[in-house]
């Protein structure tokens, strides 16, 4: 039963209208067939990809540092198919010298050498250059990095057996700030917040306001059917 017309009416308002931005939201009008919520999701992450950008060229650039630190490590891969790939992309690198057998690898050589080509080929991901990263090794751009990625943590793994940790922390450096990222931003246009303050601003705000709005409509229809909350305190007992 409705106990105030004037307050029901104005949440049957607010509740229309945003279900009607909702219905909007969700369809494919955003550009791309792209609906609002994937709109939002696609800005999101080309504006946390351009803020993370200084942090992965200042972390590659770390590579030099190692120049001249020699390593000389055994590491193991899922099967022999896996360890031919890994052996192919560090055969590429000068000066490492790698010997197969089966599952098993051994490199040796030098490690600025080594993170200076993996950094090099993450980057180019970083910046979306793929195909110039298959070009190198007639593989997938996204392979190469996962082979970097998952063949430096067996590096790591055993410069720890060797107590070089100074060296397998330089490495996980690498992994976290450097592979991780271009792997996993491949594909997403870089965008800056200074170039988009106008559509950042508006996103929130709006947000803010939908979620109020919402909240309001609600407020109203209870207020509407007689529905109210209240907090009674107890009496204490004597």
């Amino acid at each position: 039963m409705i106990r105030d017309r004037k307050a029901f009416f104005l949440g049957i308002i607010m509740m229309v209208s945003f279900l009607g931005i909702y219905l909007y939201m969700m369809s494919p009008s955003f550009g791309n067939g792209r609906n609002g919520l994937e709109f939002a999701d696609d800005m999101f992450n080309s504006i946390s990809k351009g803020s993370a950008m200084a942090i992965v060229e200042g972390e590659a650039q770390k590579a030099e540092k190692w120049q001249g630190t020699a390593i000389d490590v055994t590491i193991k891969a899922k099967d022999g198919e896996e360890a031919a790939r890994w052996a192919s992309q560090y055969e590429k690198i000068d000066g490492v010298q790698v010997t197969a057998d089966g599952e098993t690898l051994k490199l040796s050589g030098d490690l600025g050498k080594m993170m200076a080509v993996i950094a090099k080929d993450s980057t180019d991901m970083y910046n979306n250059l793929g195909d110039v990263v298959k070009e190198r090794y007639g593989l997938d751009a996204r392979e190469v990095t996962y082979n970097w990625y998952n063949s430096t943590k067996q590096i790591t793994k055993d410069l720890d057996k060797q107590e070089k940790f100074k060296e397998s922390a330089a490495i996980q450096g690498m992994q976290k700030k450097v592979i991780e990222p271009s792997y996993n931003y491949y594909g997403v246009e870089t965008e800056h917040v200074r170039d988009n303050k106008g559509v950042m601003t508006f996103m929130l705000v709006f947000y803010m306001i939908y979620t109020l709005w919402y909240g309001f409509a609600i407020y109203y229809l209870c207020q509407g059917l007689g529905i109210t909350m209240s907090k009674q305190a107890k009496k204490a007992e004597a």
